[in-house]
């Protein structure tokens, strides 16, 4: 999706040939021949050049070969929608350095093609996709984030399956951190988390790579501080279940606590449990419906009743944390954790 806030420009630039986009959250597959493709029934296009290969902050450089062009292909882009598409006029006269432009960052990295589709203005949408498909194995793909400096919000890519919303994924996230929020989007298949300290998500940045649970296999970046407020903004994007909001009375840890932070785990802990239903037929019965259980401990004390389950995977472990945890066993909210233990 491609959202802009056109910067300040000089009135003469209204008579550019050039078009400045800004892209949040786009496809991995976006290559300078697809904007080519895209813009050329309105006009021959010149040159297409990527400026900047970010998550939050895609920038794409166009040039028309007419002004008139630009205006056509601008008209088009912005009739779309408001929330999904804007582009701005841009002068050459002064071209694009490194560094910013109006608090945007224009690093350019050099990709970028001359269009050989200037006379061609009768591609349709399902031409270009078909067609981006059928080159896609030559092309070289985009990682949607350059972001190496550590922060307290990660994108994870990959995010699929009808199973998966905000809560599971805090279900799952929660045990390496206390969390701010969650935003999931399906239609991009990606999340973005904002944990509430930034050793959390350098922790799950090194101990969650690869994850796979539902459909989905996971691979995790950073991304801007104001990752989540800025695609909040696209509502359309998004439904309720899809943004969750931590709290104090859902935080897994103390803040006034050193906790250690455990990476997953074949084995859960399960916590708060009723005296009746810690036991291993219980236990067997209740968690073999999401996959194969290998082996049960009981940890019971003269207070407090819990067990080890072993899960024949990381995988069904993953997906019975996502499904299970908080929710209720004989009339009690259960607690999930990863742990270190073996059975």
């Amino acid at each position: 999706m491609i959202s802009f806030s056109s910067p300040i420009l000089p009135e003469s630039w209204m008579n550019s040939n050039m078009l400045l986009l800004s892209l949040i959250a786009p496809p991995e597959n976006l290559s300078p021949e697809y904007f080519s493709s895209l813009l050329n029934q309105y006009g021959p296009v010149n040159q297409v050049k990527i400026l900047n290969k970010s998550l939050m902050d895609y920038k794409v450089l166009v040039e028309m070969g007419t002004p008139e062009a630009a205006k056509s292909a601008k008209s088009f882009l912005d009739q779309l929608s408001s929330n999904f598409i804007k582009c701005s006029f841009y002068s050459d006269e002064k071209p694009p350095q490194s560094g910013s432009f109006n608090n945007c960052s224009l690093d350019l990295i050099n990709d970028s093609t001359m269009s050989t589709l200037k006379y061609r203005h009768s591609t349709s949408l399902n031409e270009i996709v078909q067609e981006e498909d059928k080159q896609s194995s030559s092309k070289r793909k985009i990682n949607t984030s350059q972001i190496h400096q550590p922060t307290t919000t990660l994108c994870l890519n990959g995010i699929k399956g009808k199973n998966i919303d905000a809560q599971k994924l805090y279900n799952i996230f929660s045990n390496f951190g206390n969390i701010d929020k969650i935003l999931l989007i399906r239609l991009k298949n990606f999340a973005i988390i904002k944990y509430l300290k930034e050793e959390y998500s350098i922790f799950v940045f090194e101990k969650c790579q690869k994850l796979q649970f539902f459909d989905s296999t996971i691979s995790i970046s950073f991304v801007a501080e104001d990752a989540i407020e800025k695609l909040l903004n696209l509502d359309t994007l998004y439904n309720e279940q899809d943004y969750y909001v931590g709290s104090q009375e859902t935080d897994r840890f103390n803040s006034s606590n050193k906790m250690n932070l455990l990476p997953p785990s074949q084995v859960l802990h399960i916590s708060n449990l009723k005296k009746v239903s810690s036991n291993a037929e219980t236990m067997w019965d209740v968690f073999s419906e999401f996959g194969i259980v290998e082996a049960v401990k009981v940890l019971n004390t003269q207070f407090k009743f819990m067990c080890l389950v072993k899960m024949e995977n990381l995988q069904q472990a993953l997906e019975v944390m996502a499904l299970m945890h908080n929710e209720e066993i004989d009339n009690r909210n259960i607690q999930i954790s990863f742990t270190k233990a073996r059975i």
